[in-house]
């Protein structure tokens, strides 16, 4: 870990490391963003990788649309399986028309028993977005794999996304921040799968209660300085779980689970998961890897758009 700091450290000194501005945290403050290159650079020269997707309820009319994209990541270096994880009750709601596109693009439906902790003690009944954020947990039990990376299925990959599943690889959890300044954006997230994982994020949400005040189990906000959007579903709990180490419910869901600690990370969004020109001010397009939002033109005629989309004033 210290080699790669150095390395990350050298990076940025070369100029070459980040796009953003002071959007990557530690769980405390900003940081510099972690150097994914650098990182890949000791993962494995050929390896296996899964590439997840999830959809709770009926799946809608415009079926993972950027699944195109998404198989032309696949290289010699990078054996890379494409899943859909569902519940089983859901996964019954997919259609003839969508079934063929699984087929089409050898997408494997997994099945799984929960979208929401089956012990979660903070779980409302309406008008919340636990479920459709906490199923993605369930890429961090996918044994056989050397890195799982999960993207939101409106991600368009415009680059080269193999250095991620490298650094993953290693060890390293990695994810960013988001789009309108959340301390992480739960849309996109690489680990070495490790059903400790899977038991830390079970321990954590047996135990850990949520407010608006305080955050889960009164971890806080930090770096945030309150609220943000999504805290009180998977952004916030990803965020506290994973990079508060420092602070008690964190560190005890992940000595229970047998981790003792995770080397979490976060990575440039400009770069990596592409979130309008927010922390990206005159970014160099081309070096967008994956494409999150917007969708359409914005009020930035130098944001980065998907392709087949023209900026029209």
């Amino acid at each position: 870990l210290m080699q790669l700091r150095t390395e990350h450290a050298e990076a940025l000194a070369a100029g070459k490391a980040t796009g953003c501005n002071e959007c990557c945290n530690d769980g405390h403050s900003s940081v510099p963003c972690f150097d994914v290159h650098a990182c890949a650079a000791h993962g494995p020269e050929r390896g296996h990788y899964a590439m997840v997707f999830t959809y709770v309820f009926k799946p809608p009319a415009d079926f993972l649309p950027h699944i195109e994209s998404a198989i032309k990541q696949r290289s010699e270096a990078a054996n890379i399986d494409l899943i859909l994880i569902m519940t089983k009750e859901d996964a019954a709601l997919i259609n003839n028309e969508q079934r063929d596109i699984l087929d089409k693009y050898s997408v494997q439906l997994r099945t799984v028993d929960w979208a929401v902790p089956p012990n979660m003690k903070f779980h409302p009944v309406k008008d919340w977005c636990g479920g459709q954020d906490l199923i993605r947990l369930h890429a961090l039990n996918l044994e056989g794999y050397d890195a799982v990376a999960y993207y939101d299925t409106d991600i368009e990959f415009q680059g080269d996304i193999t250095p991620v599943f490298k650094c993953a690889a290693t060890g390293t959890f990695l994810t960013t921040n988001g789009g309108i300044g959340e301390p992480l954006n739960v849309g996109f997230f690489a680990a070495k799968p490790d059903q400790r994982l899977m038991r830390a994020a079970l321990a954590f949400a047996r135990d850990s209660p949520f407010n608006r005040e305080t955050g889960w189990s009164e971890s806080g906000w930090e770096p945030s300085t309150g609220y943000y959007v999504g805290a009180e579903c998977g952004q916030g709990f990803f965020h506290t779980l994973f990079y508060k180490q420092h602070m008690l419910p964190s560190r005890k869901a992940l000595e229970e689970a047998g981790l003792g600690s995770l080397v979490a990370r976060q990575i440039d969004r400009c770069e990596w998961n592409y979130q309008t020109s927010y922390m990206c001010p005159n970014f160099d397009c081309s070096r967008v890897r994956a494409h999150h939002k917007p969708a359409k033109p914005g009020s930035d005629p130098k944001e980065c758009l998907k392709r087949g989309v023209i900026w029209k004033p």
